[in-house]
């Protein structure tokens, strides 16, 4: 695995270390987090409620660590990803593949913690012959494992027992379903709550529909749905949605020298260089800032050329 002098960077698995800390694990998790620093860590594999690890130690074949976690039911999913898509915020986050802030307030309120709150949430097992659970192999894959949440926060939801898949599938349909409960019989003033869904659903063709239900009043020259609407123009709530959601073409992963979140992170600047032209242009002074003029203003943004990733192991 990568050798990093620290783990956690990230606020979701800095919560996961500190949860791990309340157990009064400390002089434990520091000697694991020893080994994991030394790179003892050689794979991980995490799967539906476990992860499994090989570690090296003292002795020439490497031991086999297995954390399970206590899954959530399927009603207590059911719960968690209505809450969830209650929240637009929390829905447009975790569709663009970002953990929103405070993400756990969805999974208390519905008495189904995210993180483990007791040692009761975890079973673990190794090889070795320390009898201490967690020994320091246990306690060193618990270090890689909030390596592994900064690099993908989803996995943290597959501990839990759900896929990233199954999570997004759930959330798509039940923020449908929420955004049509919200604006029945009114006129639909953020379309962006519909784009946010991801679900395919066509804001402009429902937007039409609460405009002009039926041909009759089309026709007959009703406008006072069009007085009603208010057009505003504003930055998106998260930066190249469409591209955090569907990743970096085959292409680019074929490139051995640029990750998959390199290329996320590459077109992310993209965007908000976009949105910030597209704002100078809507709202600036068109005699300074139309299309070809001299303001020094680039669409290309710095840092980009050049750019590369390795995950070293």
């Amino acid at each position: 695995m990568a050798r990093k002098n620290e783990f956690g960077g990230s606020w979701w698995a800095k919560e996961w270390i500190s949860a791990l800390e309340n157990f009064g694990w400390t002089s434990r998790l520091q000697r694991g987090r020893s080994y994991a620093r030394a790179g003892n860590v050689l794979s991980i594999d995490i799967g539906p409620g476990s992860a499994e690890a090989r570690v090296q130690g003292s002795r020439r074949r490497p031991y086999k660590v297995q954390i399970r976690m206590k899954p959530l039911s399927e009603p207590d999913w059911d719960r968690v990803t209505t809450a969830m898509a209650g929240r637009a915020a929390f829905a447009a986050s975790l569709l663009a593949g970002e953990m929103p802030e405070n993400i756990e307030d969805a999974f208390a309120q519905c008495d189904a913690p995210l993180f483990p709150a007791s040692e009761e949430d975890l079973a673990t097992s190794c090889t070795c012959p320390d009898w201490a659970n967690p020994c320091k192999h246990i306690a060193a894959v618990y270090y890689i494992l909030a390596q592994e949440f900064d690099r993908d926060p989803f996995l943290l939801f597959l501990l839990r027992g759900k896929s990233k898949e199954d999570l997004l599938t759930s959330l798509r349909h039940k923020r449908s379903q929420a955004v049509c409960r919200e604006t029945p019989g009114s006129v639909i003033r953020d379309v962006s709550a519909l784009e946010d869904t991801g679900c395919g659903m066509d804001a402009e063709s429902t937007l039409a529909a609460e405009l002009c239900p039926s041909p009759e009043q089309f026709w007959n020259g009703d406008i006072e749905g069009l007085n009603r609407v208010a057009i505003s123009i504003a930055p998106p709530r998260i930066d190249a949605a469409a591209v955090k959601r569907l990743g970096a073409p085959p292409l680019w992963n074929n490139h051995r020298t640029r990750s998959s979140q390199e290329f996320i992170r590459i077109m992310d600047r993209y965007c908000k260089a976009v949105t910030r032209r597209a704002m100078v242009w809507a709202y600036g002074d068109d005699t300074q800032d139309a299309p070809g003029d001299n303001s020094g203003f680039s669409c290309d943004p710095n840092g980009v050329n050049g750019a590369t990733h390795k995950k070293s192991m």
